[in-house]
């Protein structure tokens, strides 16, 4: 790891305020796009969803203002962070997926195709191995517990800065995911995994996004289950997203870097059949995380720098003796 900034904990508060920019930001869009799409959320579908912003809220307030730690302070804040940015960043999902945009699915297709990515192999590669297929698939649906457990591990091992610039981090990340999305809208390789034609049609007992996305664009109003979040987004696939950012955020804890690695390696093996995404998917996923984690580093330094220059304004302002 490497060696602090001499202004860390002012930085760190710089850079959380930088966060809630994105934040405030991402909430002024939310509430413009469902204004736009006719969209609606319901509040009682999931109440149990304002347990964890009380109990962090209350933990935020009682550990800046009654009996002030800047660790706990931050941990509190920073995770609160996380948890409005990734229920904004699903609410805009909707609304990104109301758009009237012809789906992309033969394009991501051809694109699979021409870079030589033969689906089935890769398939089959797996359901010859059932034991390896079980392990990713287990990974794959570690992806929301992971923004719990980060947080947590961060905190444990003293690292705040850490903490807020993988906040930063998730919230352009998944901002520009849902960016894009609007104009790459796909139902899915599920055509593909049952041997039919890209936009065939699907069995009805078997799942697929396309009844949501025609409910979403029939310009009638919808109302968002909270209880029954789907996954609209295909390009790029946020699952790659977030297992990089998992792997950056813990990469300085040395005793978990290469549990962080091999787990999130395992998420994203898993994405094309257990997610149903298409190889391209997950390269422009990466691209979006590397994109995100250098925009992090970048606000790092500055806030850095700035912290330090204002700490040390006063003192060259001060009469010498």
């Amino acid at each position: 790891m490497g060696h602090s900034h001499p202004a860390a904990p002012y930085a760190t508060t710089a850079y959380a305020r930088c966060t809630w920019c994105l934040i405030a930001a991402m909430a002024a869009l939310t509430v413009a796009s469902f204004l736009l799409t006719g969209l609606r959320v319901d509040p009682l579908s999931r109440p149990l969803l304002l347990v964890p912003f009380s109990v962090l809220g209350v933990t935020w307030w009682f550990y800046t203002s009654v009996r002030p730690d800047r660790r706990l302070q931050a941990f509190a804040e920073g995770f609160t962070q996380v948890l409005l940015i990734l229920l904004f960043g699903t609410l805009l999902s909707y609304a990104a997926a109301a758009a009237p945009v012809p789906f992309q699915d033969a394009n991501l297709l051809a694109i699979d195709n021409a870079l030589g990515l033969d689906r089935d192999a890769y398939i089959s590669f797996f359901g010859r191995r059932p034991w390896l297929r079980t392990t990713v698939t287990l990974a794959y649906f570690t992806l929301m517990p992971q923004f719990v457990v980060v947080p947590l591990v961060l905190f444990f091992k003293h690292q705040p800065q850490r903490l807020q610039q993988f906040s930063f981090a998730v919230g352009i990340g998944l901002l520009v995911t849902v960016a894009i999305s609007v104009f790459t809208p796909s139902i899915t390789t599920i055509y593909l995994d049952l041997g039919l034609p890209v936009h065939a049609k699907i069995p009805p007992a078997l799942y697929t996004p396309l009844p949501t996305f025609q409910a979403l664009r029939s310009g009638a109003p919808y109302w968002i289950d909270l209880s029954a979040i789907e996954g609209l987004i295909s390009f790029p696939s946020f699952h790659t997203v977030g297992a990089l950012l998992f792997i950056w955020a813990l990469w300085p804890v040395r005793h978990v870097r290469w549990i962080a690695l091999a787990l999130n390696a395992a998420l994203i093996m898993a994405a094309p059949f257990i997610g149903a995404h298409y190889f391209i998917d997950l390269a422009g996923g990466a691209a979006v995380a590397l994109s995100a984690i250098a925009v992090s580093r970048w606000l790092s330094r500055r806030a850095a720098n700035a912290a330090y220059a204002s700490e040390q304004a006063p003192e060259a302002m001060a009469p010498a003796e």
